[in-house]
């Protein structure tokens, strides 16, 4: 009787450990993918400062030698609000 009491400690053990691991697992994977998705916001608001800035660029030389830094400069601060409000 007391073999099986035993055995059956083991068995709850190994699988409780066992339970343990696979939740270590499902953590390190969930870490992996929440650094994916903040890698891919930060992808994404460089990439809305940069057509913001060449919009700004574009519309700003438009406007004259000067225009086309200074639009740059506020299509970046645009596409930077804008990747922050959507």
């Amino acid at each position: 009787m007391a073999y099986g009491l035993l055995g059956l400690r083991n068995q709850m053990e190994g699988e409780a450990l066992q339970g343990l691991g696979d939740l270590a697992g499902q953590q390190r994977q969930n870490k992996a993918l929440e650094d994916q998705m903040d890698q891919a916001d930060r992808q994404q608001k460089m990439q809305a400062v940069g057509t913001g800035a060449g919009l700004g660029m574009m519309a700003g030389m438009q406007a004259g030698s000067v225009g086309g830094p200074m639009g740059a400069a506020i299509g970046a601060g645009v596409g930077f609000l804008a990747s922050e409000l959507f």
